[in-house]
């Protein structure tokens, strides 16, 4: 049971009065628990060590994470590398059925989807990632219109994942509790309250849907997408990528603030005067090097300005300390960092010591690092082209839907559970593609170069194996415009390439291609 202490008297609220010195030794006693839970102890953290981080545990984790990739210098390099490299160039979305591509440039320009997907939100869900291990995505359905609605749910909300009890891989329901802050148009008075509710995986569709769970509604309206990293599959729960570096870090870090003080110890004296004489020769050396202020403010005797000659007669030295000798080099930490590298899968060359580098690693990443970069970049494309097929289902599920027509819903029931998914139109093409940009800068003379060899088999015309709106997206890309979409629909308003027997055709692709060719040459005699 908790104790409660007036500030005032050191009383508590049942009358019992707390002294003082006890009072002192509780909080010393709470700095300690705290400092117990900053280290990491594994064996505190967790309830069920054999299986995975309790709730509590994984709060701590990911408090002291957020702290350090702000403040430490090395973990936030590491998170701001990586962030960089995947959402650093930005990401596209391509459909090839115009009207697919169509519903999904209306769920990325909603106003309410926009704050969730732009360049900057999605570097910050980026950040997320690394140092939550979990993102929550809340999709709101309309179900009469289709449309889709995304918000993030922060991780700290999250307090339970229930699973179906036969299988602990199918999430059920999140179990949320939020603070929930209602504002006051008249008095400007705002009331805070503590609200539950269970929120269902956007894959659980249940066929008896209950209105309740105890006495917590089921917000069925608002199912949940949930992405975790830095965890095995089993566990509910996702793990920070960066609670591996997080003690070499400090450890650096404390290295550096020792090495300091050591530093700062030797420039406590600058100079060494040897002077002959004996002990009234030394004191009179003294009292001519002190400085002295008279009561007005004046100072006698200066510090010589920077620059100035010693002059002294035989056998009286001056000469600068030397710290040449340290015991102790800035460089000695070098192999606590490289733990840190190894923690956020990073070369060393990342963390400030080019020295360290090859030309083979200024100009592209290592192969190690750029499969890491991709995969992360995979992920991403896997998370976004399943917010995708939830948006198209809906599109055509709803009866209002823009795509209704273009499919039918196909459901399965099994053990109480509805599966659905959609069935298109043998004349629909539903492709969709999330693009990420090259991670490496790569020989665009070279790859332009290759396309156009490959469109044209070193011929004047189109040979067939690539089409024109094809074609053009991958230049435009390879040469690093921006919005790749918008410039093949100004450049094809129809939303197709001329087709191959067109007699129009060839004048326009033998036009195409020469441009191309000059640009190739253009940009190789640039290089």
């Amino acid at each position: 049971m908790g104790t409660y202490l007036n500030g005032e008297s050191g009383r508590e609220s049942d009358g019992v009065l707390v002294e003082a010195g006890a009072y002192v030794e509780m909080q010393e006693r709470l700095a300690a628990l705290e400092w117990a839970l900053e280290s990491m102890d594994w064996r505190i953290l967790t309830a069920q060590a054999d299986q995975e981080f309790s709730r509590p545990g994984l709060a701590t984790i990911t408090e002291l994470s957020r702290i350090m990739a702000i403040k430490n210098p090395l973990i936030k390099r590491g998170v701001a590398v990586q962030r960089l490299y995947v959402f650093g160039q930005g990401f596209t979305v391509r459909a090839e059925e115009p009207a697919l591509d169509d519903a999904l440039t209306a769920f990325y320009e909603d106003p309410k989807n926009a704050v969730e997907f732009g360049q900057q939100e999605m570097s910050a869900k980026e950040v997320e990632l690394q140092v939550t291990g979990n993102l929550f995505f809340c999709l709101f359905v309309n179900r009469g219109s289709g449309r889709v609605r995304v918000r993030t749910v922060p991780f700290e909300e999250i307090q339970d994942v229930i699973c179906d009890p036969d299988d602990a891989r199918t999430p059920w329901f999140y179990l949320r509790s939020w603070t929930e802050n209602r504002f006051d148009m008249q008095t400007g008075a705002q009331e805070m309250s503590t609200q539950e509710a269970y929120y269902p995986d956007w894959r659980y569709d249940p066929v008896q849907k209950p209105a309740f769970i105890g006495s917590k509604p089921v917000m069925w309206e608002s199912p949940i997408y949930h992405v975790k990293v830095g965890s095995f599959s089993s566990w509910k729960f996702g793990l920070s990528e960066v609670y591996a570096a997080i003690d070499w870090a400090k450890a650096y870090k404390e290295f550096l603030e020792d090495w300091a003080s050591i530093v700062r110890a030797y420039r406590r004296f600058a100079f060494q005067l040897q002077q002959p004489g004996g002990k009234s020769a030394v004191m009179a050396a003294k009292s001519k090097l002190a400085s002295s202020s008279s009561g007005d403010g004046t100072i006698t005797n200066p510090a010589p300005v920077v620059g100035s000659t010693f002059i002294s007669g035989e056998g009286v030295k001056l000469e600068a300390v030397r710290t040449s000798g340290a015991t102790v080099s800035a460089e000695d930490g070098r192999r606590i960092m490289l733990m840190v590298a190894a923690a956020t899968n990073l070369p060393e060359t990342f963390f400030g010591d080019a020295s360290v580098g090859t030309l083979a690693t200024a100009q592209s990443l290592d192969r190690p690092t750029e499969l890491a970069m991709k995969d992360r970049q995979s992920l991403w494309a896997d998370v976004l082209n399943a917010i995708h097929d939830f948006v198209l289902l809906w599109q055509v599920k709803a009866a209002q839907g823009s795509l209704r027509g273009l499919g039918t819903i196909q459901q399965v029931v099994e053990e109480g559970a509805r599966y659905e998914r959609v069935v298109w139109n043998a004349d629909v093409e539903p492709r969709v593609e999330t693009v990420f940009p090259p991670l490496v800068q790569d020989d665009t003379p070279g790859m332009i170069g290759a396309m156009v060899d490959a469109a044209t088999l070193r011929g004047q015309a189109l040979a067939g194996t690539v089409d024109l709106r094809t074609l053009s997206a991958m230049l435009l890309t390879a040469l690093g415009v921006g919005d790749v979409d918008q410039v093949i629909d100004r450049m094809f308003p129809d939303g197709e390439a001329p087709p191959m027997n067109d007699a129009t055709t060839p004048a326009a692709e033998a036009a195409m291609v020469e441009a191309v060719r000059e640009l190739r040459e253009a940009l190789a005699a640039l290089a």
